[in-house]
């Protein structure tokens, strides 16, 4: 369990009223605190997101959590939570999020290379930390929201689907895949297979060799004859 963390007083509020622009005078005017003051306390981020990630990593669905939940096992007031994340989701994809590796360097390498880098930065990111398992135990969730896994994509894994494209429109542009190639397409196709092995199915994925065997069984589909420029 995170250590205890002390209730914020952001902005100079203390912990539990309204903040500075939701508070109004008598006469119905807002009351505006002077900037500067106490900022955020990281501490509290962080507790708030390991305790999410605990819950969920301890069998407990998206349904179930609840940000009272989160708020006792993180050691603080529920204000400090809707003050950073507006709902459940919003908390949960950060939570989510905040288990991502950064992208591994692509400048200079070759398309294959690239792709093999990208495909299997999934198995570090999969097996290096708790962000398969914890996906494992939300799919029962995603039937009924699939607006949970929308979001999901759009905030947690877009920046690697990103660079998939990039390198992909870049081969395209190189001559080196075939034109006319459903860039978006290719990314499911790439990503899907160690996905499914890691997340669906549970296995541990060794070595470099399976993003290898993807990537080269993609590009064997999709390559030119031609030269790249």
């Amino acid at each position: 369990m995170p250590a205890h963390v002390q209730p914020e007083a952001e902005n100079g509020i203390p912990e539990g009223l309204p903040a500075s622009g939701d508070r109004r005078r008598p006469d119905g005017a807002p009351v505006r605190t002077a900037r500067g003051g106490r900022r955020r306390d990281p501490a509290a981020d962080r507790a708030i997101l390991e305790s999410t990630l605990g819950l969920l990593g301890e069998g407990c669905s998206f349904s179930a959590l609840s940000m009272d939940m989160v708020a006792q096992r993180a050691a603080v007031a529920r204000a400090t939570i809707y003050r950073r994340w507006r709902n459940k989701e919003e908390l949960v994809l950060a939570a989510l999020g905040s288990l991502d590796l950064p992208l591994p360097p692509l400048d200079g390498l070759p398309l294959r290379d690239k792709l093999v880098s990208l495909v299997d930065q999934i198995r570090h990111r999969g097996q290096d930390t708790d962000l398969h398992r914890l996906l494992g135990g939300l799919l029962g969730d995603a039937v009924r929201r699939p607006q949970l896994v929308e979001r999901f994509e759009e905030s947690v894994v877009a920046a690697r689907g990103d660079a998939l494209r990039r390198a992909l429109r870049a081969g395209v542009d190189s001559g080196e895949l075939r034109p006319g190639l459903d860039v978006d397409q290719a990314v499911e196709l790439l990503t899907g297979p160690m996905l499914s092995r890691l997340i669906l199915r549970q296995r541990p994925v060794e070595s470099a060799a399976f993003a290898e065997s993807i990537v080269d069984t993609f590009l064997n589909g999709t390559r030119t004859h031609a030269q790249p420029r």
